[in-house]
């Protein structure tokens, strides 16, 4: 069975997961690497749409609706009185040097770009990220900041597959984090269900175990559909999913139920 076979499987029979107990843990490891690289393919596609959209829009936005400003010593300096708050698309572009929103309060805008007081701001597909001007440590004003955003159009393409590669990375990373708790529980399970199974049979099983629940809410962020308590909900999936599995491993001979 190949790994696309797998997948497909592992979304829906607990049967054929507990045919995978015996699998070498190196086919293991690539298949969740295969997993988190289809889950982060939707959110990476939107995420780098969604940057290269609001570069197109600060870029006209700080050319042609910006005052005149300087950033020095950390700190964003112009001559207004409250924000400029542009919606574009439903995009947001932001520029507040009086210090009247939160970097927090950013995230309220959905996709936005924001130069605040002390530090810029952006938001696209979920990802929120801000940097401090003092972080650069230099002195510019309007003309010199418009300059290095248009040179920065040139290595956009770099910087989101970068962001990507880090996004999938990490999640991959925290995925085997999930993998290893629940492969934990699973022993404590498999005293009672399937004794028989060694810690190396449960950890791929669990492996297999998690992907329709990782699957399922990959769809959900997609859809950006907010459910209550939905790490909860997760690991309740994936225990009951873990619990089915062992019902198709047989018992060896003299096992009886407590």
């Amino acid at each position: 069975m190949n790994i696309i076979q797998q997948f497909i499987k592992s979304l829906y029979s607990p049967e054929t997961i507990a045919k995978f107990r015996m699998q070498k843990i190196g086919k293991t490891i690539l298949y969740v690497f295969f997993l988190m690289f289809l889950v982060t393919i939707p959110p990476a596609i939107v995420l780098g749409s969604g940057i290269s959209s609001i570069y197109d829009k600060a870029e006209t936005h700080l050319v042609n609706t910006f005052p005149d400003f300087t950033i020095e010593n950390g700190v964003l300096h112009a001559d207004i009185d409250e924000p400029i708050i542009v919606e574009d698309d439903g995009e947001y572009i932001i520029f507040d040097p009086n210090g009247e929103l939160r970097i927090d309060e950013i995230n309220d805008y959905g996709n936005a770009f924001a130069l605040l007081e002390r530090e810029v701001a952006f938001v696209s597909g979920g990802i929120h990220e801000g940097i401090s001007y003092q972080d650069f440590g230099i002195t510019i004003a309007k003309p010199e900041l418009v300059e290095l955003v248009e040179n920065l159009g040139g290595i956009l393409p770099l910087i989101i597959g970068l962001l990507i590669f880090f996004i999938y990375v990490f999640t991959t990373g925290m995925k085997f984090v999930g993998i290893f708790a629940l492969s934990l529980i699973g022993l404590f399970l498999s005293k009672r269900n399937a004794p028989q199974l060694s810690y190396k049979n449960l950890w791929v099983i669990s492996a297999y175990t998690v992907t329709m629940p990782t699957v399922l809410f990959a769809i959900i962020d997609i859809l950006q559909i907010s459910i209550p308590f939905s790490f909860t909900i997760y690991w309740v999936i994936a225990i009951m999913m873990l619990y089915f599995v062992f019902g198709h491993i047989n018992k060896p001979r003299g096992a009886t139920h407590e």
